[in-house]
């Protein structure tokens, strides 16, 4: 299964994120997770959007990632309110495709959210959402009811960034049947 790991952080402790770290796993039943690719993403401007895009770690043939599809996901993951202050790493969204179609389409995109408490070595998991095409036609239709930029309110807004994240995350094509 592969997946992406997106980690946010502000760290200028002023409230917003201002970095975005986005690392591509490989992950084999029986074998620790592989990171294979990695890109961090500094919004140095202050407006919300990457400015900089940089790879730290890339195996030439593992991927072919357009600039745009980097920075369209970037910007809509900074859009959530789940970022790390300073240089923590305590907070951290995992998306992977959860099921395909007959048609042999992604039809279910989960986003999983882990947080790791001062206590805790390992990450848990705080909540879920996902995005579901569900007559293979390649257009996502649904999304869970989740409050995902916690605002305290799961509304429009919540299911666009949902759409959007999924959206460019499925451009990535980081998946497999």
């Amino acid at each position: 299964m592969r997946y992406l790991k997106a980690i946010a952080q502000g760290k200028d402790c002023r409230g917003h994120a201002d970095t975005v770290i986005l690392q591509f796993y490989w992950h084999s039943p029986g074998c620790p997770d592989e990171m294979i690719y990695e890109v961090v993403g500094v919004d140095t401007t202050a407006d919300g959007k990457v400015d900089v895009l940089r790879p730290e770690k890339t195996d030439p043939e593992a991927l072919d990632l357009d600039k745009r599809q980097l920075e369209a996901f970037a910007n809509s993951f900074l859009k959530l309110n789940w970022f790390n202050a300073g240089e923590h790493q305590h907070r951290a969204l995992a998306m992977y495709v959860d099921h395909f179609g007959r048609t042999g389409r992604p039809n279910a995109v989960k986003l999983d959210f882990h947080e790791r408490s001062a206590s805790k070595r390992k990450a848990s998991l705080v909540y879920r959402a996902a995005a579901y095409d569900g007559d293979s036609d390649g257009v996502l239709e649904s999304f869970t009811n989740s409050d995902i930029d916690r605002n305290g309110v799961a509304d429009h807004a919540d299911k666009e960034l949902i759409r959007s994240l999924c959206i460019a995350f499925l451009a990535f094509e980081w998946h497999q049947r």
